[in-house]
């Protein structure tokens, strides 16, 4: 197993190595994370979902306090890998849709997902579930690549 680092030394030799752009994805990281105009409940299980993409434990396992406070529970999230065929609200469906396409296949994204998302969001708000996507999929990359993902199999709820 190679060593754990931790996150701050990690953001921070990263920063070292290019100041500028180390400076810049703390800002959008920060920026990207703060003011939502998309509830908690859908953010999260869109940020659940890119984690277990990312094959990232850490993102799997980590449950946002005001989420589950707002109803995301252990059911829900089961639901996720097959959305599709839930029940889940067609919000949700879409949102994860839309996560699915921006992960794996954006070409699989057509017109009608288009016209369903735009039913459900604001294009506001499609913005921020995009740069939830952007922001998510370095993060847990950043956790795998530097042995920060070591450890956290376990349902964690911060």
């Amino acid at each position: 197993m190679s060593p754990r680092i931790e996150e701050t030394d990690a953001m921070a030799a990263l920063s070292a190595a290019a100041p500028a752009l180390g400076a810049a994805v703390v800002d959008f990281m920060s920026l990207a994370f703060s003011g939502s105009k998309v509830d908690i409940v859908t953010r999260e299980m869109v940020r659940i979902y890119s984690g277990r993409q990312s094959n990232c434990q850490y993102c799997s396992n980590t449950r946002v306090r005001g989420a589950v406070e707002r109803g995301l529970d252990e059911s829900m999230v089961a639901k996720i890998e097959g959305f599709e065929n839930s029940d889940l609200t067609d919000r949700q469906k879409v949102a994860l849709r839309l996560a699915r396409s921006f992960l794996i296949d954006p070409a699989r994204f057509g017109s009608a997902d288009q016209q369903a998302l735009l039913a459900h969001f604001r294009v506001d708000q499609v913005a921020e579930l995009v740069l939830d996507l952007i922001r998510l999929r370095p993060g847990s990359k950043l956790h795998i690549a530097t042995g920060m993902d070591d450890g956290h199999a376990d349902l964690i709820v911060i």
